[in-house]
């Protein structure tokens, strides 16, 4: 074997485990962030008939007055649920960065063609985002 096929079947070997890596992260991540709380959640709206207590509001009927406390109240609240969802976007960012060559992210969704628009709308549906 050539010494140049010897190394485009390294670099080949190498793009197949960064892509083997990001699909495990991706698909662990959601699971672990997003699809099974809801998928659980749908279980205690269903018997409970509803999803729980109001980030802006909490246990209370109405919602607090618009004050500097209500928003930085709400702001906490806001990023504790989501803290997790956050981390791992940033994780897969930084991954799809790293791990997948940038010419076949430039060939797939590049420009505004409708086959380009259709497959990023369609590759954001697992995610939920």
């Amino acid at each position: 074997m050539s010494s140049a096929r010897a190394l485009h079947f390294v670099t080949l070997n190498r793009y197949a485990l960064g892509l083997t890596v990001l699909g495990l992260i991706f698909v662990g991540g959601l699971y672990y962030v997003k699809w099974s709380p809801y998928y659980h959640g749908t279980f205690v709206a269903a018997t409970q008939h509803s999803i729980g207590a109001s980030i802006v509001s909490g246990s209370e009927a109405a919602p607090p007055s618009p004050s500097l406390e209500a928003a930085l109240g709400y702001a906490w609240a806001y990023g504790k649920s989501i803290w997790q969802a956050m981390v791992l976007g940033l994780v897969l960012g930084a991954g799809v960065q790293a791990l997948v060559p940038h010419d076949w992210l430039a060939r797939l969704f590049g420009g505004m063609r409708f086959k380009a628009v259709a497959l990023a709308g369609l590759a954001s549906i697992p995610s939920m985002m």
